[in-house]
């Protein structure tokens, strides 16, 4: 047995248990995760490896090749940055990191991809699922974690709200796994840039945490946070810009949802599919195959029409194509209608200016230039080959 106090990297071992077998994990963006005790029986439990299987960012990798990398790996990396919080902000309270780490295990197939074609099926989003996963509730009574949880003297209600941001009794640590500046996104912008091969979503996190405190049990911004704040905040708009919301990524996202509402065989267990599942699926229906042969082979629909959205616009459009088949385009909104909330644009983070306590779109001119320029949507209309030519001379 090895020792576990002489392996350099991040500790996540139980002081109880410190003398039981422990494992090292290789984070490529952060380094060794020391783990043990709950982590590593958590980590170890069935739900949680399949996430093994579920891409990070759902067919992204169309576009940018590197964009391969997995809920899993993400969600060891959401709690690193909870343990780093923890660190600066001398907060020891372990529900917070294991919060962290369960946090995506409720994520559908191509995680948010498909998302609201599931949602207008079954009524349920990831983060449902996530509680019901924790606590083995309805279609997921086979899970095992709200055991692996009482073993270790944890409530699994409790974890599961603190894993979804919804607990009330304990807001500051539901704050730090899902608010304005969250380990969540701390994550996922630094993951997400490095693997898509782009520079601009490296925060500073340390200088982040280095430079807010605690107080009435919320995270708040020294007056010196707000240049970091302000270059997280640039980075999450531009990351939703260039990567998230790419109009190709989008395309294939909308063609995935259409073949799996063309298959027959939907239901409620579809929800606990990996990728891979879920595309043998598709590809076994006679209904959906011929749709999703054409995203396996980036034979993907090609923009026909784009102008800036207004309501009236989007319906002209949509009542243009009324006499075509729904399968053969796709009519989309960038960035989405859904995108241009504060709990989205994420603004509304509070510092310390002058004395006086704000959220950051008050005292920032380039957070205020940015949520306005992601509001600018435009409608894209993609189509099928075979249509192109009608379809161009109709709405142009």
């Amino acid at each position: 047995m090895k020792d576990a106090t002489k392996t350099p990297g991040l500790n996540l071992v139980c002081p109880v248990f410190s003398d039981k077998m422990y494992k090292i994990v290789q984070d490529p963006i952060n380094g060794p995760i020391k783990i043990n005790g709950v982590f590593l029986d958590l980590i170890n439990s069935f739900y949680f490896q399949r996430l093994r299987y579920v891409k990070q960012l759902g067919m992204c990798n169309l576009v940018f090749p590197g964009a391969n990398h997995t809920r899993f790996e993400h969600s060891l990396g959401t709690m690193f940055m909870a343990n780093e919080i923890s660190n600066y902000l001398n907060i020891r309270d372990e529900r917070l990191q294991i919060s962290a780490l369960l946090h995506d295990i409720g994520h559908t197939p191509f995680s948010h991809s498909i998302e609201d074609d599931f949602y207008s099926l079954y009524k349920v989003k990831h983060e449902d699922l996530t509680e019901d996963i924790i606590n083995g509730r309805g279609n997921f009574s086979d899970s095992d974690i709200s055991d692996i949880l009482a073993k270790y003297g944890y409530d699994g209600r409790e974890i599961g709200r603190l894993a979804t941001g919804n607990d009330v009794k304990n807001k500051l640590l539901s704050t730090i796994i899902s608010g304005s500046m969250d380990v969540d996104e701390l994550d996922y912008l630094r993951r997400d840039s490095m693997y898509c091969g782009v520079t601009i979503g490296n925060i500073d996190y340390k200088r982040i945490f280095n430079t807010i405190k605690i107080e009435d049990d919320k995270i708040i911004g020294e007056e010196k946070s707000i240049p970091t704040i302000e270059a997280a905040i640039i980075s999450r708009v531009i990351m939703y810009k260039s990567v998230y919301f790419h109009k190709t990524c989008r395309i294939a996202q909308k063609m995935l949802g259409k073949s799996y509402m063309l298959n027959d065989d939907k239901k409620p267990d579809d929800l606990k599919m990996n990728d891979f599942e879920f595309l043998n699926k598709l590809l076994n229906n006679d209904k959906s195959k011929e749709l999703v042969k054409k995203i396996l082979a980036r034979d993907l629909y090609k923009i026909v029409y784009k102008s800036p959205y207004t309501g009236e616009k989007y319906n002209e459009i949509l009542n243009k194509m009324h006499d075509f088949n729904d399968n053969s385009y796709i009519v989309d909104t960038i960035p989405p209608l859904y995108f241009n909330k504060k709990s989205r644009l994420k603004n509304d983070f509070n510092v310390y200016n002058n004395g006086k306590k704000y959220e950051i779109n008050e005292v920032s001119d380039i957070v205020n230039s940015l949520n306005k320029d992601i509001n600018k949507r435009s409608i894209i209309v993609s189509v099928d080959g075979d249509n192109y030519n009608k379809i161009k001379g109709l709405l142009n």
